[in-house]
């Protein structure tokens, strides 16, 4: 006899072997009917968390998915971010991430490319769930003569149309790293601003950043010894940011410049070895080959920064209470008449 659940399973794989054939037959090539595929099976292939707690061999793995639900409930009680079903499954992969993004931006310009998809607006990149359809768009951006930039995501939030799972990648890194994690991907999914990509990411690292250090803090688990490691990095993320943002400066500079776009190519490669000279000054553990750098991925940077001057005020201003906090991002978000 099927078991009820194991039924439950069998309708999902048929219901997306229907939408696969469906879209191989009339939506050949069509980008949204493609990860409309990959999206239900990230949907239907998950497996509650208590199962895979159970079959789970690693036992690293075993604890931290053990961790989840303490972690969902410090972000919905203490950051007040929304409940979801989300993270209430697991979702096993061998690769680097769920799914893999690509970012552009033209070479003599810092503003992004950016893709308009329904619901959520104009957005400065697109994912994949499989890398070669990511390499295939990178390699058609470059020849276009844009500066791209692809990575790995080991989580995405689809701010609560679907039911999110947590991925093999976000325990790879350990507990801090899955903390930060979930609470970004739950910032998502409670206040997103549709068209404002760097808003969006910028909001959701900050509060992943000061989210993750309280629930540590709140469990007890910030030792002196990981309290001197997240301060040293810190420190190492703030000098970063004021490297980058000084590079972002010159290169603004001379892009908006009159000089010949020849130029403006050949001078710009200059500020990239340089900015690569002081990254590789601040960071002499790491490869040089780390910083190597274009505009698409000096936006990819700000874009992700969790140290928001404007963010920063905000909080300062609530009094560091995440219910005026909230308060204080709305109040500012209508006043830069988005659409929230």
């Amino acid at each position: 006899m099927v078991k009820l659940k194991d039924k439950s399973r069998l309708m999902s794989r048929l219901l997306l072997s229907v939408l696969s054939l469906t879209a191989l037959l009339l939506f050949q090539g069509c980008y949204l009917v493609e990860q409309g595929v990959g999206q239900f099976r990230l949907r239907f292939d998950q497996i509650p968390i208590d199962e895979a707690i159970s079959a789970e061999e690693n036992e690293s793995f075993k604890k931290l998915l053990s961790d989840i639900p303490s972690i969902k409930q410090y972000a919905i009680s203490e950051l007040h971010l929304k409940a979801t079903d989300n993270y209430t499954g697991y979702y096993k992969i061998t690769g680097q991430g769920v799914a893999y993004v690509v970012t552009a931006c033209p070479k003599t310009s810092l503003k992004p490319h950016t893709w308009w998809f329904p619901i959520i607006g104009s957005v400065p990149y697109k994912g994949y769930f499989e890398k070669e359809d990511a390499l295939e768009l990178e390699r058609q951006l470059k020849e276009d003569g844009f500066d791209t930039w692809m990575f790995a995501a080991p989580a995405y939030s689809t701010l609560g149309w679907f039911k999110d799972p947590v991925t093999t990648p976000m325990l790879r890194r350990g507990k801090f790293y899955l903390t930060s994690t979930i609470i970004h991907e739950m910032v998502h999914a409670t206040f997103y601003i549709k068209g404002q990509g760097t808003f969006n990411e910028q909001l959701a690292s900050f509060v992943e950043q000061k989210g993750a250090r309280g629930y540590f803090e709140h469990n007890g688990l910030l030792d002196e010894q990981f309290r001197i490691k997240l301060e040293q990095n810190k420190r190492n993320r703030i000098r970063f940011r004021a490297i980058v943002q000084k590079y972002l400066g010159k290169l603004n500079e001379l892009y908006n410049s009159n000089i010949d776009e020849e130029i403006k190519l050949h001078r710009r490669k200059d500020q990239f070895l340089l900015l690569k000279a002081e990254l590789v000054q601040l960071y002499p553990e790491k490869p040089a080959r780390r910083w190597e750098f274009n505009n698409a991925r000096l936006l990819q940077y700000k874009r992700y920064d969790g140290n928001s001057d404007l963010l920063e005020n905000l909080w300062q201003e609530s009094g560091e209470d995440w219910t005026v906090f909230w308060e204080n991002v709305k109040l500012y978000v209508k006043s830069q008449g988005w659409d929230g």
